[in-house]
């Protein structure tokens, strides 16, 4: 479960909020409260929390300089902030360090829980970003020339519903295909098709966060899988544990 503090100097408020959300049911933790921003700081650099629900005008260290402070120290950490304020101001130096959740007080538990819904679906996302990445990056890793122009071609080819490795072999490399899977299944530690699926849904998890009204159809059809969405998407959750659309918003 994702850890969660919860910041506010009003102390009704931070019980409030402690006791209405069902922090479980939404996949999180309340593992800690701050009554002002320096007291949060602490907090954090001693705790990491995965999430910082935070009101923004405290007294000491507000909420914009409490997200200023641990932008560069904790840059995967997610803010919802909260305040009484509806100026445009405060939202907009938020978003400036990517906060996408500012909720005004009073916020009911459903609009909490529903922020709450969205951050951990962004935190799942980075996740299985990160394994992917570990999984698949190639510059951790000393290949040969030929498996180095095989994985070219098929970052090159990502969309096209023909990518196979007779296509590289014949129609990229002009080379024996049995002899180039053998190569690249030694060389990498899994087949060639395993290889191109999983970088088409790590193509995918880098498309939903930058286009997040994007169609599960459109994404097949971008990345090589056809008129199949279903197939894309039983590939997309098999390996990620999420269908498309759990990530989608």
């Amino acid at each position: 479960m994702y850890k969660v503090l919860l910041v506010d100097d009003e102390r009704t408020i931070l019980e409030g909020i402690s006791s209405i959300v069902d922090w479980e049911r939404e996949g999180v933790t309340l593992s800690g409260t701050a009554n002002n921003g320096v007291e949060a700081l602490e907090f954090i650099e001693k705790n990491e929390p995965d999430i910082v629900i935070s009101d923004i005008m405290m007294p000491g260290l507000d909420g914009i300089q409490l997200l200023q402070k641990t932008s560069k120290t904790h840059p995967l950490m997610k803010f919802i902030l909260l305040s009484g304020y509806s100026e445009f101001e405060y939202a907009r130096q938020a978003m400036g360090y990517g906060v996408k959740h500012y909720l005004l007080k009073p916020s009911n538990e459903d609009l909490i829980s529903q922020a709450l819904a969205e951050v951990v679906s962004e935190l799942d996302l980075q996740r299985n970003q990160e394994l992917l990445f570990r999984f698949q990056d190639k510059k951790e890793q000393s290949y040969s020339d030929i498996v180095m122009q095989m994985i070219d071609v098929i970052e090159k080819h990502l969309g096209n519903p023909h990518l196979t490795l007779q296509f590289v072999a014949n129609e990229e490399l002009y080379m024996n295909a049995d002899y180039l899977g053998k190569q690249f299944k030694k060389e990498v530690g899994h087949g060639f098709s395993t290889f191109v699926r999983n970088k088409r849904v790590e193509q995918a998890l880098k498309i939903i966060e930058h286009e997040s009204s994007i169609r599960v159809y459109e994404l097949a059809e971008r990345l090589g899988f056809g008129d199949n969405p279903q197939y894309f998407s039983q590939i997309f959750k098999k390996i990620t544990g999420y269908k498309p659309t759990d990530l989608i918003k």
